[in-house]
């Protein structure tokens, strides 16, 4: 096995896949993308709604098809899949387990693209015993589309997200009809007009309600839920929890590189640069959970940008300029600006915590790079594009973002 490369790329999914074909086409070729799982293209292989593609090849496609045609792009690039990394070193160390047991793995730079999880039960703290019959999306997916299995055949939907409702739709493709759809807000996450959806397929939605019981021995037999300090009882075989979609962090939580303390996720510039400037991190990894088609885009550009690093290795950035956002404010995608890029504008991706309509203000001391009115809600990507970088005065110490 080879073990030393210019590139190791860690995730085969959009943004991963990506990456290596932008590598590819500005000449690097001394590549490997490293996959944990059976096979390459992440999420988006098990995903059969067709949201896929408008963005890289302005048509419309299901998740499997457009890891095809994503994987094709890629090339003779090689994707070594059983390959777990578990732990990541200074100067491009890391080392992987696999069939031959743990190996060393050394490369010029590496791109970190491990992607994002849904929440399962527990991190949610609902109670009752633990029967057969709990489930994410994923694992939802996996089982009707991977397996050619049914795994319920009345289940009840936790979260009202965008892919909650692909989880309708993939129980739906498998002939199973939901009992319900539970949302603790005052309303859908997802955009209101998607709740037609669940009303077409008959299947009631409840907002501002809980769960708070699972119940049932060997099996799932019902859920108990919450609503207005009145519980109801719902019968049913499986409880699926959908979204509240986190970054994998886990190898990020036990490296030397910079991550923030209430989520673990890594600290990186403008160019998706980690506090170890041979380290990269890219995709959902960042800003848990982009459509597949922006995480693709995303990972081209940053391809590109570690193309240049190692034809024209950058300078250590002599400052990375922080970040800092108001209570609204969830997080920042980068988190963090290097000071001495020249740069004209840059985008930021932010998230917030609860619906507010406002003027996102970006600034450095009392300077504004950028103003401008959005209406924002929770778990939807908010770009703020434009953000005036050359405004960036000398002596600034940080980057404020606040909605207004």
């Amino acid at each position: 096995m080879k073990l030393n490369y210019d590139v190791v790329i860690i995730g085969s999914g959009p943004s991963g896949i990506a990456a290596a074909t932008a590598l590819k086409q500005q000449g690097v070729h001394d590549i490997v993308i490293l996959e944990r799982e059976a096979q390459a293209g992440g999420v988006p292989r098990h995903c059969q709604h067709p949201t896929f593609g408008l963005l890289t090849f302005k048509r419309p496609m299901k998740g499997s098809h457009f890891v095809e045609h994503i994987l094709k792009i890629r090339g003779d690039v090689p994707v070594l899949t059983g390959m777990t990394v578990v732990g990541i070193y200074p100067d491009g160390k890391i080392q992987v387990s696999c069939d031959a047991g743990l190996v060393n793995m050394q490369a010029k730079r590496i791109i970190i693209a491990t992607g994002v999880r849904e929440t399962p039960r527990h991190p949610r703290l609902v109670s009752g015993l633990r029967p057969q019959g709990v489930l994410t999306t994923g694992a939802l997916q996996q089982f009707i589309y991977l397996n050619r299995q049914t795994p319920c055949r009345n289940p009840v939907i936790i979260g009202t997200e965008i892919v909650s409702f692909s989880a309708l739709w993939t129980l739906r493709n498998a002939g199973v009809k939901a009992k319900a759809m539970i949302e603790q807000g005052a309303r859908i996450t997802a955009n209101r007009p998607l709740i037609m959806a669940a009303k077409l397929f008959g299947v009631p939605v409840y907002c501002q309600t809980k769960l708070v019981e699972i119940g049932g021995l060997n099996r799932i037999e019902y859920v108990m839920v919450e609503c207005n300090g009145q519980r109801e009882k719902i019968e049913c075989d499986s409880v699926i929890f959908t979204g509240e979609f986190t970054g994998e962090y886990t190898l990020i939580k036990g490296s030397h590189l910079d991550y923030r303390a209430d989520t673990g996720c890594p600290v990186v510039d403008n160019q998706g640069r980690c506090s170890d400037a041979a380290y990269y991190a890219i995709g959902n990894l960042l800003h848990p959970a982009d459509m597949g088609d922006q995480c693709y885009q995303e990972g081209m550009k940053v391809g590109l940008a570690v193309a240049k690093d190692l034809q024209c290795p950058a300078p250590k950035a002599s400052l990375r300029l922080p970040i800092v956002f108001d209570e609204k404010i969830q997080f920042t995608a980068p988190s963090c600006i290097a000071a001495d890029e020249n740069l004209s504008t840059l985008d930021l991706n932010i998230r917030v915590k609860q619906a507010i309509t406002g003027t996102v203000v970006v600034k450095s001391g009392n300077q504004v790079l950028y103003q401008k009115k959005h209406r924002c809600l929770p778990g939807r990507r908010i770009m703020l594009k434009g953000v005036n970088s050359r405004l960036i005065s000398g002596n600034a110490t940080e980057i404020n973002v606040s909605i207004v």
